[in-house]
């Protein structure tokens, strides 16, 4: 059962038409990024890697000296949002752990180095907190980069982190999904939008490639996987695909799949969140 905020919110989204602003954004090249504001300003602190803002939470709570490193989404179009630093601030009070949001280049860089950019600053935060304590996640399109980091992680021989987590992730770039206004009642992205955007991303590499679609990746060198999606996300289809394989292959960890909701809602300024924050977070007990 939703909450009436979350409904209310979801009526605002789809009576503005929120979910067109990814593809007119797109098209005027208009990426934003925002920094924490009003009560989340003074919880978040910026560092900087290699040219980018890294945006870190310490817990109110007794840290547990663990180090969660959350790549966030926006389709590969937005940079950080005011839901990010709300939910992720949340998140670490619920852990204990300090929480780390690297605002990562966005194209016209290409793909491999936003990749490799990743890969390097999570490496940069298990050489300051030691290889045992971090933990690594990402939401849509972030999630898809958690999963471009460990895969990079296993070309190189290196260590996996203690377990992946994905909310909401986007992870099948290349099978197009023809969805009619009635069966698409996401109410936050379109599945015509993400087509740009998967194409602004990629720009000429194969769509199957497992460093643009990790739905397509080799999951023998995983760790745990902890998946959190909405079943009416418009990627549902797709995430339960990903979460079957990895259950045959011995690497789904848990699986929640929330029915009522659509993608990213844990973001939502709603009470929803609460409960789904705290059983994400648990995880790193």
């Amino acid at each position: 059962m939703t909450s009436l905020r979350y409904k209310i919110v979801q009526g605002v989204l789809r009576t503005t038409k929120f979910r067109d602003n990814m593809l007119k954004d797109l098209t005027r090249g208009n990426a934003r990024h925002m920094k924490p504001r009003g009560k989340y300003a003074p919880r978040f602190t910026r560092q900087e890697f290699d040219g980018q803002a890294v945006w870190i939470c310490k817990p109110k709570t007794t840290p547990s000296g663990k180090a969660y490193v959350h790549i966030h989404g926006g389709g590969f179009v937005y940079g950080l949002q005011a839901g990010h630093y709300m939910s992720l601030c949340e998140f670490a009070d619920k852990s204990g752990a300090v929480v780390i949001v690297p605002d990562y280049p966005l194209p016209p860089v290409s793909a491999a180095d936003i990749g490799d950019w990743c890969l390097r600053q999570y490496l940069n935060i298990v050489e300051g907190y030691g290889q045992d304590n971090v933990y690594l996640g990402g939401c849509s399109a972030g999630a898809n980069l958690a999963l471009v980091v460990s895969q990079l992680l296993t070309a190189r021989g290196l260590p996996q982190p203690n377990h992946i987590q994905l909310w909401s992730p986007w992870l099948d770039l290349y099978t197009k999904r023809d969805l009619t206004p009635k069966e698409n009642n996401e109410a936050l992205i379109t599945a015509d939008a993400l087509i740009p955007a998967r194409e602004n991303y990629a720009q000429n590499r194969d769509l199957q490639d497992p460093l643009i679609s990790p739905a397509f990746m080799d999951l023998g060198g995983l760790p745990p996987v902890h998946i959190l999606t909405g079943q009416q996300d418009v990627l549902f289809n797709d995430i339960d695909i990903f979460a079957k394989r990895l259950k045959a292959a011995d690497k789904l960890k848990s699986y929640r799949v929330e029915p009522p909701y659509g993608h990213y809602w844990m973001f939502y300024p709603v009470p929803d969140r609460h409960k789904t924050l705290q059983a994400m977070a648990d995880l790193l007990q």
